[in-house]
């Protein structure tokens, strides 16, 4: 998975979040960091479902002013 392109739309498993999250750690964290990822990917993965909870919130904000 990680060198796979998503496409839009596509529904990606929580696990999948993860392990990407804990890749970008480990791949551009800076040395120091690498030494124990878990808690910088866990950041990662909080901001990362933190964005998509609003950007879903939008989405379903949208759709119901198109239906009305």
């Amino acid at each position: 998975m990680a060198n796979d392109k998503f496409e839009p739309g596509e529904i990606i498993t929580d696990t999948e979040v993860r392990l990407e999250c804990l890749r970008l750690a480990t791949e551009f964290g800076p040395e120091n960091d690498r030494r124990d990822p878990l808690p910088i990917a866990d950041n990662y993965y909080d901001w990362v479902m933190q964005n998509s909870k609003r950007q879903s919130e939008k989405t379903v904000k949208k759709k119901d002013k198109v239906k009305s």
